[in-house]
């Protein structure tokens, strides 16, 4: 009985709608091509970050924007 007590309340918590607070953040819905030389230094400086090319970028962006 215990296991099914439990599996009523996971499935009541999974069709609950999530509680939240904040806005969904807006996208950008544009594509941009970034020079070869560049894409290259992106990802070779993202590498040595251990962080993608799209992350290493979002960084340098938000401390150009002082976001």
């Amino acid at each position: 009985m215990a296991f099914e007590d439990k599996m009523d309340q996971l499935r009541n918590s999974l069709n609950s709608n999530p509680v939240t607070n904040e806005r969904p953040a807006s996208r950008v819905s544009k594509s941009y091509t970034l020079k070869q030389d560049i894409a290259n230094e992106l990802a070779k400086r993202a590498k040595e970050k251990e962080l993608t090319a799209s992350r290493y970028l979002e960084r340098l962006l938000k401390k150009e924007f002082n976001l």
